[in-house]
């Protein structure tokens, strides 16, 4: 009997000792030193913040391993990984990628994602037990683009939009801000094909898209967020894919242009209200070649469009309420030359200086045939339609044979800059002078674009917002060693054309530029 009590004693007394143990180690904290902390505590760090797109985000938690706070990723190179990541917080709609913002303990960086919920993810990974910690911050993220100066650009095969805000394109700007890639970050994709157009519309006054137009596509994108508001197919009232799209452009009379699959579509929205109401249509019938990448702006509201047929190697008109592509009316001998008739080669063309009322501006085209080159005026808003070609000057001072690529013409002043690859040439072209090199690419560029800041829609509203109309020129360039397209910025005398070359601002980043324009917001 005393044999059986010993042993129950034992027995109840080795399980007291066994809870007594088990509730001793309860009493302790236990600190697994391989594993990450994220502390965010009296840090100002939120849980959820409210920014602007392309504002930065600045989160800078607290990380501590091994018992002690890190200061930065070098001194756990090889043991822990930082991946600062955003995504969707909200399912539904158009689906974006998941993207990796930083790979730092930090996080400070550009948000480009377009207005919407997301959430950015902190991982802190242990690469040696591959253990995992995250932290999760949610973003509201608002839309806040408006004026600036806007550069198409050919990326990886593909054309997307980047935007120079600074005080010469925007108002009241206090620090100078550069974006890339607003079409891949506010769609998810690139625009097929290569760059063929850019241009902030005022034919539908009131919603105002921006045209987008590649070799494969064209679309009209909201003007803030970049956002496809309207595809190709949504463009048009009926139209067969498989074409190639040469040109778009608009006219300060609210008509659209665009040249597609080699035939001229026109959208009216004189009449239609101040929003997209209105589609391009069928393309128009007609006897003609080879149209240019090329479709007039400033023009009379007797026509639909203005083209320049290159086999034919003369203008052409849509007259309005038209049906087909066609010669304008047999003009006078008096004209400096006959539009029906012009027998030169196309190199490069823009709108500029007019008669002196501000409504009204020419078409300047720099063309050749193989003795000469010429620079011509000609005046589409004539009320006399038998005298459109008002202007032929010599343009001397540059090899016939060296391909002048872009021109940009002025519209305060009687000159217009030329580029080849390597010179920006200055044509003082009523003085009877050789055009002259006024500007040269850095070695190992090669000029790619040239534009002088304004407006086609309305010289007078352009004074409301451009803080320096007429007096900013814009000389893209492209460097194929490093992939890279730059922009320079320069002050110019709007009658006479001389650059402020101390005046020069620089933006690289871009891909290879083909096009720059105005981007506004009334």
């Amino acid at each position: 009997m005393n044999r059986i009590l010993k042993t129950m004693l034992l027995i109840v007394s080795g399980c007291v000792l066994y809870i007594s143990c088990y509730k001793d180690k309860g009493n302790y904290d236990y600190l697994d030193l391989d594993r990450a902390v994220i502390d965010t505590a009296n840090l100002n760090i939120l849980d959820a913040y409210a920014i602007y797109r392309y504002d930065e985000l600045h989160i800078s938690p607290k990380i501590i391993y091994q018992g002690a706070t890190l200061k930065s990723k070098e001194e756990v190179a090889g043991k822990l990984s930082f991946t600062w990541a955003i995504y969707q917080a909200t399912a539904g709609g158009k689906v974006y990628s998941r993207d990796t913002l930083s790979t730092d303990i930090t996080l400070q960086k550009k948000i480009e994602k377009p207005a919407g919920k997301w959430i950015v993810l902190l991982t802190v990974k242990n690469m040696e037990t591959q253990v995992e910690e995250y932290m999760k911050f949610a973003v509201q993220v608002d839309e806040q683009l408006s004026d600036g100066w806007m550069l198409l650009y050919e990326k990886n095969g593909n054309t997307d939009v980047g935007l120079i805000v600074d005080d010469w394109s925007k108002k009241g700007v206090t620090q100078s801000r550069m974006f890339t890639d607003m079409f891949l970050q506010s769609n998810g994709f690139s625009l097929a094909g290569e760059p063929r157009a850019l241009l902030h519309s005022a034919a539908p006054l009131a919603s105002a898209e921006v045209l987008i137009a590649s070799s494969q596509e064209i679309v009209a994108v909201e003007k803030s967020s970049f956002q496809v508001f309207y595809p190709f197919d949504k463009l048009f009232w009926n139209i067969q894919r498989g074409g190639e799209l040469k040109y778009a452009s608009a006219s300060n009379l609210r008509k659209e242009v665009v040249i597609y699959d080699n035939k001229v579509h026109t959208a009216n929205f004189a009449s239609a209200g101040t929003s997209r109401a209105n589609y391009f249509g069928a393309g128009y019938n007609g006897t003609y070649g080879d149209l240019s990448a090329w479709s007039a702006t400033a023009f009379g509201a007797s026509f639909e469009a203005v083209v320049y047929d290159k086999t034919a190697k003369n203008f052409k008109n849509v007259p309005v309420s038209g049906t087909s592509v066609q010669p304008f009316v047999a003009q006078a001998t008096t004209g400096a030359f006959d539009v029906n008739s012009v027998g030169l080669d196309p190199e490069a063309f823009d709108w500029g200086r007019g008669n002196g009322t501000p409504n009204v501006a020419y078409e300047y085209s720099v063309m050749k045939n193989a003795s000469q080159r010429y620079l011509l005026v000609t005046n589409f808003t004539n009320a006399t339609a038998n005298q459109l070609g008002i202007g032929k000057y010599p343009v001397n001072g540059i090899a016939l044979n060296t391909p002048v690529t872009s021109l940009a013409s002025a519209f305060g002043g009687n000159y217009a800059l030329l580029s080849t690859a390597k010179s920006l040439y200055l044509h003082r072209y009523m003085q009877n002078g050789d055009a002259t090199v006024e500007w040269t690419a850095p070695a190992g560029e090669e000029i790619t674009c040239v534009r002088l800041q304004k407006f086609f829609y309305n010289p007078q509203v352009a004074l409301l917002f451009l803080p320096k109309p007429n007096t900013v020129v814009y000389v893209a360039t492209w460097d194929p060693s490093a992939a890279v397209g730059k922009v320079y910025a320069y002050l110019i005398d709007p009658t006479n054309g001389t650059m402020d070359k101390s005046s020069e601002r620089k933006y690289s980043g871009f891909g290879k530029i083909k096009e720059m324009a105005y981007k506004w917001n009334l």
